[in-house]
């Protein structure tokens, strides 16, 4: 069983915030998925997955595996889950994966398969294949996915961390991406407020977050000088274009079959608009949260960085270290994850030493992001 955390959605441009409402027939269509809209009201939803189990099995014949669970979305917390996925066959003895969503969200996952589909330009990169799905609704509690089995097939990063040649990999793969993906037709319209705007909404709905969390690994008067030296810069925030785009392009949700030298994307709830240099940054912060080491260093962060902008270079043809917006940019993931990715995550009981020495460079990058890039954010 894997178990994996819902990340904050920070970088999302939605297109006119508003209070999210669990009855999705009163959700405006004019926003894109925010998944962490829903850890407020979440609990581990062991009942409903078991009756969602069963429901389903009845309805498609497509039965759950014994110990096949692929995947648990949660909320920073253990108890808090949003999605489960596992494998499941039918009576002729095919496979394929079903994903159960728990929680209200204004865009399902097939809606957002059948928009983006066909659009993509390239045969090398896809989506899962749809075989079945329901929209999550009120009366039933929850939604479903049932799609191509492709459990078997490699994912671009064999760890959170990515080798050498998974980067290699990994720029390959973003060339295609970059290159004969996008751009592509949103099914949202284009935000109509600023991204400071959108900066300051994003604080603020995931500073609420960690404030009512039972796991506190910083102390918060760190919490507050990191605070008022953010939003005093995020004042000044100024540039930054968006574009729409996948939202989760780490090699941890990218499958890659070498039979034919193609790409799978998952996660594809999180397409929606983002800024400049995030199919950058969003794996850069992947990679950095990755490290299970008790010695890491800011040195290393620093080479991590490097790493990914020598990537960017290489297939934009531009250092995004020359960018002001691309330090704001990390800047702005650092502050959140002090604040809630680590700060007010559930750690588990065998990664405490590790997770406090990542917590702790975490917060020296943001000193060194401060003292040596202010000028240039």
């Amino acid at each position: 069983m894997r178990t994996t955390y819902v990340t904050h959605g920070s970088f999302e441009m939605r297109a006119h915030p508003s209070q999210f409402r669990y009855d999705c027939s009163h959700m405006p269509s004019h926003i894109g998925n925010r998944l962490t809209d829903n850890a407020r009201g979440a609990d581990d939803a062991q009942g409903l997955i078991q009756r969602a189990i069963t429901e389903v099995a009845n309805q498609t014949g497509w039965i759950i595996r014994d110990r096949s669970v692929v995947f648990t979305g949660q909320y920073y917390d253990r108890k808090k889950v949003g999605s489960f996925i596992a494998r499941v066959t039918n009576d002729r003895e095919e496979s394929a994966v079903l994903k159960l969503q728990l929680r209200p969200l204004p865009f399902d996952e097939g809606f957002i398969t059948r928009h983006i589909q066909p659009q993509l330009k390239s045969n090398r990169i896809r989506l899962p294949k749809l075989i079945a799905d329901e929209p999550w609704n009120d009366h039933r509690g929850y939604g479903y996915l049932l799609t191509e089995d492709v459990t078997h097939l490699p994912k671009l990063w064999a760890g959170h961390s990515p080798t050498d040649v998974e980067m290699n990999r990994h720029a390959s793969f973003l060339e295609v991406f970059m290159h004969d993906v996008l751009p592509i037709t949103p099914f949202l319209p284009t935000p109509s407020h600023t991204l400071q705007e959108a900066y300051r909404d994003a604080f603020e709905h995931f500073s609420e977050i960690a404030q009512l969390s039972v796991h506190h690994h910083i102390e918060p008067s760190t919490v507050e000088r990191m605070r008022k030296t953010y939003l005093r810069i995020l004042g000044d925030l100024t540039s930054g274009d968006i574009h729409f785009t996948h939202g989760h392009l780490s090699g941890m949700d990218v499958i890659e079959d070498r039979t034919s030298d193609s790409f799978i994307l998952f996660s594809n709830l999180l397409w929606s608009f983002r800024p400049t240099y995030y199919e950058c940054i969003f794996p850069l912060w992947v990679d950095l949260m990755g490290i299970r080491d008790t010695r890491v260093t800011l040195q290393r962060f620093q080479s991590r960085i490097t790493a990914w902008a020598t990537l960017w270079q290489r297939i934009q043809g531009i250092d995004p270290r020359k960018d002001s917006f691309f330090w704001f940019l990390l800047l702005e993931r650092t502050m959140m994850t002090v604040m809630l990715d680590l700060g007010a995550g559930d750690w588990g009981d065998t990664e405490q030493d590790e997770k406090e020495a990542l917590l702790r460079t975490w917060v020296d990058l943001f000193d060194w992001l401060i003292s040596e890039q202010h000028s240039t954010i």
